[in-house]
């Protein structure tokens, strides 16, 4: 057998074990999470993990089914989804109504005041600027690249982020409140968010390399004093999917984690795959109470609100290239003799880890700096596959 078949097979292996495992673990989850349903105040996690119990198929798929399509939502913002063809709703927050077509005393009255219910354009909100700019927003092909948008409510006159994401045959927008020093404002969009991350940008990438330590302390450092949370660490997910906390900062008094590791139901898989998809996570207070989504039917939308003892947090994916960790001098002389064909597929992606914020007090952190934390993130995983490929690099002329 040439050595090229050897380590293919050996790197099939390697994919089948990592699948039985995450199926594993995401059967472990889904059983923490019944009996936490159960349990409540008595929920004893460590006794549990240590039980290592699995649950039955059915309460697996229900589970997964409840953290992907979830419908509630945290209630510092509303939240509307639109058929993606006529930007009708289909879907609103409870909340929605309130916050979006109260009237003000403020602003004069006008004849055609909206309502907001199903069926709703949802144009017909707000006033012709903001209404223009979401209209023209919302039938781009990638309309990540202009959030957030910039409204104003015509009966209340308030100002709104709106964040816009799309979703299997529809477009999910979240509304959050502008301060007024921050409305109108000229620089827009992503633009915004890579001015304000720019200098920590351009620390991360003037380092000279050779030390992941010093690459995870710079990212932690950069991102406590951009967002002002209490806690900023470097997590990071080993082979087995137990986290290592690589890297932390935190205000004084505050109780270290550096150092510490976690098992894999820490983040449950379920979490880890809306990571891949969702990049930036929030929660503003833990203990606010979620506010229902109304639909005439279920919705492809996604919520997933993790908590380690903290009442507010900020979290940020690390993907990097599924083969740039753990590769060893076979694996990469086989990919260089197959450069050509892997130039045609897509490189698949991983979840390295996490970058994680905590507070001990309710915080909202508004979408231009978290999207300026999402850039952070994305150059922060270019180093790390940096560093991998310099790891490589040195065991191969060592070999």
């Amino acid at each position: 057998m040439s050595s090229s078949t050897s380590t293919s097979s050996s790197s099939s292996r390697n994919r089948q074990s990592s699948r039985a495992r995450a199926l594993a673990q995401t059967t472990l989850d889904a059983e923490l999470n019944a009996e936490y349903e159960v349990s409540g105040d008595a929920f004893d996690y460590s006794k549990l993990v240590e039980a290592q119990r699995t649950a039955p198929p059915g309460q697996v798929i229900a589970y997964l089914q409840h953290i992907q399509n979830g419908k509630m939502i945290q209630p510092f913002g509303c939240l509307l989804v639109l058929d993606d063809k006529s930007f009708n709703v289909i879907a609103f927050s409870e909340n929605a109504p309130e916050i979006l077509t109260t009237v003000s005393d403020a602003v004069p009255s006008v004849d055609d005041s909206p309502g907001l219910g199903i069926g709703t354009n949802v144009l017909s909100l707000f006033t012709d600027q903001g209404a223009t700019a979401l209209h023209k927003a919302l039938g781009f092909l990638d309309v990540s690249l202009l959030n957030s948008i910039l409204v104003q409510c015509k009966t209340s006159g308030k100002p709104f982020y709106a964040i816009v994401h799309r979703a299997t045959g529809c477009l999910v927008v979240d509304f959050e409140s502008v301060k007024p020093t921050e409305f109108p404002t000229t620089v827009a969009g992503a633009l915004q968010s890579y001015k304000l991350a720019a200098k920590a940008i351009s620390k991360i990438q003037s380092l000279p390399g050779g030390s992941i330590e010093v690459l995870c302390n710079t990212v932690v450092k950069e991102i406590f004093d951009l967002t002002g949370y209490d806690r900023v660490m470097a997590y990071k997910f080993h082979e087995d999917d137990h986290g290592e906390v690589l890297a932390e900062i935190t205000k004084p008094g505050i109780e270290p984690y550096l150092g510490l590791h976690y098992p894999a139901t820490d983040v449950p898989q379920a979490a880890r795959f809306l990571f891949m998809n969702d990049k930036v996570r929030m929660i503003c207070d833990c203990r606010a109470k979620s506010i229902k989504v109304i639909a005439d039917e279920a919705l492809p939308i996604d919520e997933y609100m993790e908590n380690m003892n903290s009442i507010a947090s900020l979290v940020m994916a690390v993907v990097v290239n599924e083969n740039e960790e753990g590769d060893d001098v076979e694996t990469e002389q086989l990919a260089q003799q197959q450069q050509q064909q892997q130039k045609k597929k897509k490189n698949k992606k991983k979840l390295w880890g996490l970058l994680v914020c905590h507070h001990e007090s309710p915080r909202y952190v508004p979408f231009p700096l978290r999207y300026a934390c999402e850039f952070l993130a994305q150059v922060f995983s270019i180093h790390v596959s940096k560093e991998f490929e310099l790891e490589k690099q040195l065991s191969e002329r060592a070999y």
